[in-house]
């Protein structure tokens, strides 16, 4: 069963576990997450946020919590509000991704009119923006550690986008789970194979014990979230495919079906 209905939350860092916690900005699709692990020597950052303003508050917000230098950064995936944010970190940081998340970025390119055009109220500060691209790829899964702390990167296949990256910290139980995770904001398809990721988020839910989950947007959650993304993209595949037996045209069918909860999450598709 769904959770109530979450509306608001505040942007901040939030402490997660020794060392550990999650940037949360509040807001829809655009207004994505990071986080940030902190080992004894440096720290890794987890995405990199959309325009100046989000990267730079996020970076002051890791200032407060230590003194260590940022030594490399994972992309979850190369949806632009979360890696255009890399524009703000220094060129030397290894920047680690799936190969498939490098090649996505190479074959859309960075076309900062058309995210001008479509988010306006950021037009200011998308201008003048390079595309940069991962230093480091890998292809299923791959293990860093930050002193002894063991931090797993693991591609589950073509799910919210081809080359998707969660990060699983064993121990602490806790997933940073990029956009394979959407909290009470309607999750973005249009890079999606939404039948694997339905497998998949059921995948996770077995063999993953978790304690704490991070998602790409919206509040901090635990395992319900990966219940509620199963639940939501079942819902609308059902839906889709007896509207598509009906002939319904693609416009009325949205329209037509019952999202139950899911339709007072944030930015309904």
């Amino acid at each position: 069963m769904a959770r109530r209905v979450k509306n608001s939350w505040d942007t901040g860092l939030i402490d997660i576990g020794p060392g550990c916690y999650a940037y949360i900005q509040s807001g829809g699709l655009t207004v994505s997450n990071a986080g940030l692990v902190v080992g004894p020597d440096s720290c890794l950052v987890i995405d990199t946020l959309y325009v100046k303003p989000m990267t730079e508050a996020f970076k002051r917000s890791i200032r407060k919590v230590t003194k260590n230098p940022v030594g490399q950064i994972v992309c979850t995936h190369h949806h632009a509000d979360h890696t255009l944010g890399l524009n703000w970190f220094p060129r030397h940081i290894p920047i680690i991704a799936h190969r498939y998340m490098r090649e996505r970025m190479i074959e859309t390119g960075l076309d900062l009119a058309h995210y001008r055009r479509v988010n306006p109220e950021h037009a200011q500060h998308l201008r003048g923006l390079k595309q940069h691209l991962p230093t480091q790829t890998y292809e299923g899964s791959m293990t860093l550690y930050l002193g002894k702390r063991r931090v797993e990167l693991h591609n589950l296949g073509h799910t919210h986008s081809k080359g998707d990256t969660m990060v699983y910290l064993p121990k602490e139980k806790i997933l940073y789970s990029g956009d394979f995770c959407f909290n009470f904001v309607t999750p973005a398809t249009f890079d999606a194979h939404i039948g694997n990721w339905i497998k998949k988020a059921r995948l996770v839910l077995k063999t993953f014990p978790l304690k704490t989950v991070v998602p790409g947007h919206g509040p901090v959650s635990d395992r319900r979230v990966l219940e509620d993304m199963a639940d939501y993209l079942s819902l609308v595949q059902r839906g889709a495919r007896k509207q598509f037996k009906a002939g319904t045209p693609a416009k009325r069918a949205a329209k037509e079906i019952n999202l139950g909860v899911y339709e007072e999450w944030m930015k309904p598709d």
